[in-house]
């Protein structure tokens, strides 16, 4: 029997007010491994969701890139091709029909002045080169100076390769006469960015010259040297074709006479690691492999350009991860304005001896993302839907084995001269 005492105790006990059940109750072996396996479904779902976003997120980001280097590409070749053999009032055509185009820059002549060619720049001259004749070789760019040639296939990966010439429009008015031996140097009403060793055009709309400068070492300058060559354009000599307005341009008060830097680009795809533009051997790493192996880390191909710029030229990245160019040219022949041929490979195009007549180009890029495992399952880049290549060996992408990478490609199309050889203004 319990004294008074632990009775009061036990009813005052937060224990004995307690529910007994709940002080004895706790969680068992099975609900712990059940909430285990809960917790562990719904962190495995949370991962794989996290998982598949940043996988698409990576893809998109990766297309994005695509994308964004596809319309560089296809900007920056539409801006090269257009003034395609533009020499200021004139066009190529006319001035070869008429004799009035002089080329004396030694170093764009494919025999350099040995045999007194001046003919170099011409509508006859090759406009690109098809990845059918093994471009690796210097001697299949012919009518390509040999250090120009060599220069491009030593460092050539695939696809075609175009030929881009023209004057730069940001030109400046010649005040002066070139003396009578034609050695004077050229006076400019405003500076003009030529350097030494840079090739210019001087216009008078009536008569065009090609010349190297000589002077000064740094531009921008009012003042030319040239190279002596000059000598043999007796009607660029004459200072009366200096004075006044040009009777060919739009603005009565325009300058008679114009200086132009002259543009000297060849497009072609190439390998580069590290931005280094890969030669010989190296260049090697970028080309599709028959055994389905991908490139070398690192390794990527890219659109590149040689330039000729100052000195010998160089070649130079354009835009990254751009894996195949396929060109085709259209042309009108007989001067009817109405379209001869179309869809023309440059083979095709040479071997009928129709570079004088064609108009207009169509270009096919093939751009590709920097890494593997942006697409889900693997594919190869060439469809057999593609136009304008009937021939698979000569489709777009043609000879790369299916990866995880994703392909995309851009098409445009360049006029890249008018119809009619020359216009007057009204």
């Amino acid at each position: 029997m319990s004294a008074p005492g632990d009775r009061v105790q036990q009813r005052c006990s937060p224990v004995a007010r307690a529910n007994p059940a709940r002080l004895v109750a706790g969680v068992s072996l099975v609900e712990l491994m059940v909430a285990l396996a809960v917790g562990a479904v719904v962190v495995l779902g949370l991962t794989e969701l996290l998982t598949r976003a940043n996988a698409s997120y990576a893809r998109e980001e990766a297309f994005a890139r695509l994308q964004e280097n596809g319309r560089v590409a296809s900007t920056l070749l539409a801006k090269a091709m257009r003034p395609t053999r533009s020499t200021d009032c004139k066009n190529l055509a006319m001035h070869e029909a008429q004799g009035t185009l002089t080329v004396k820059a030694c170093d764009l002549l494919a025999d350099g002045c040995a045999l007194g060619e001046d003919d170099y720049l011409s509508i006859h001259g090759a406009l690109g080169y098809d990845q059918g004749a093994d471009l690796t070789k210097a001697a299949r760019f012919t009518n390509l100076p040999a250090a120009v040639a060599a220069n491009v296939a030593d460092r050539y990966v695939g696809g075609d390769v175009f030929v881009a010439w023209g004057i730069d429009p940001r030109g400046a008015a010649v005040t002066n006469g070139l003396g009578d031996d034609g050695t004077a140097p050229i006076a400019l009403a405003s500076a003009i960015d030529l350097h030494a060793g840079d090739l210019a055009l001087i216009s008078n709309c009536l008569y065009a010259h090609v010349f190297a400068v000589s002077e000064p070492e740094a531009g921008p300058t009012t003042t030319l040297s040239h190279d002596g060559a000059m000598n043999a354009v007796t009607h660029l000599r004459v200072d009366a074709t200096y004075a006044g307005a040009a009777p060919y341009n739009r603005e009565p008060d325009a300058p008679r006479t114009m200086v132009y830097p002259l543009l000297y680009r060849i497009f072609y795809v190439c390998c580069v690691h590290d931005g280094t533009v890969q030669a010989g051997a190296g260049r090697d790493n970028c080309r599709p492999s028959a055994s389905g192996e991908g490139m070398p880390e690192g390794y990527r191909p890219a659109l590149c350009v040689y330039d000729r710029g100052r000195g010998d030229g160089s070649s130079q990245v354009l835009v990254p991860n751009v894996a195949d160019l396929r060109l085709t040219y259209s042309g009108d022949e007989n001067a009817d304005g109405v379209l001869d041929y179309h869809g023309s490979s440059a083979i095709s195009v040479a071997a009928q001896g129709q570079w004088a007549s064609v108009r207009s180009v169509a270009v096919e890029l093939l751009l590709t993302t920097e890494d593997a495992h942006s697409a889900r399952e693997p594919s190869a880049p060439t469809q057999s839907d593609w136009p304008p290549n009937e021939n698979p060996k000569d489709r777009l992408g043609a000879g790369y084995p299916p990866d995880t990478r994703l392909y995309q490609r851009f098409r445009f199309d360049v006029a890249l001269r008018a119809a009619t050889p020359w216009a007057l203004w009204e």
